[in-house]
């Protein structure tokens, strides 16, 4: 168990570290690159006995959901009081006769900037995709093993008025 915890620290620190040399630019990761990165945290995670083995998937579902995200004003995108905007969850389809009110959806953003694929599956995986950052979770229901994924490029302000580069993601799962 120790052998494999040391193996585990070593492939996660090569991981982090090629996010330094691979895709330095947000511009350049794709879905599929964070997709496949999120897989990557998965399976290191499963092999730890960490978390369910499931797989996230691109979709252009979900890609058509974090675009018209990415093109709402900054304002009606926020999350207030842990509520999301109307148009947001229209968007989404978690409104009363929407596409995904069935479904389980994780929205948020993750910083973009200077951060290869790796670290933005990093950061998403920490901060959209846990249980308690599910948007919508259908009552006594779990998620299904595979996991849409969509993303696209967008901004932020960020305290002190300096606008960056935000990736928005969108992920869904059926309920089962």
């Amino acid at each position: 168990m120790k052998m494999l915890k040391k193996l585990l620290a070593v492939v996660l620190t090569g991981a982090m570290a090629l996010t330094l040399l691979t895709a330095c630019g947000g511009n350049a990761v794709r879905d599929k690159d964070i997709a496949d990165a999120l897989n990557d945290i998965v399976k290191s995670s499963v092999a730890a006995g960490k978390h369910e083995n499931y797989t996230f998937k691109p979709r252009a579902d979900e890609q058509a959901m974090a675009k018209a995200i990415a093109a709402l004003p900054e304002s009606d995108r926020n999350i207030k009081g842990g509520e999301l905007s109307p148009k947001v969850k229209e968007i989404l389809g978690i409104n009363e006769n929407g596409a995904n009110k069935n479904n389980f959806v994780w929205y948020g953003s993750v910083f973009a900037d200077e951060i290869g694929a790796t670290g933005q599956a990093y950061h998403a995986m920490n901060e959209i995709l846990s249980e308690n950052a599910v948007k919508n979770k259908p009552e006594g229901k779990k998620p299904a093993d595979i996991r849409y994924i969509g993303t696209a490029l967008g901004t932020m302000t960020i305290p002190g008025g300096k606008q960056t580069t935000v990736r928005i993601i969108v992920v869904t799962a059926e309920a089962k």
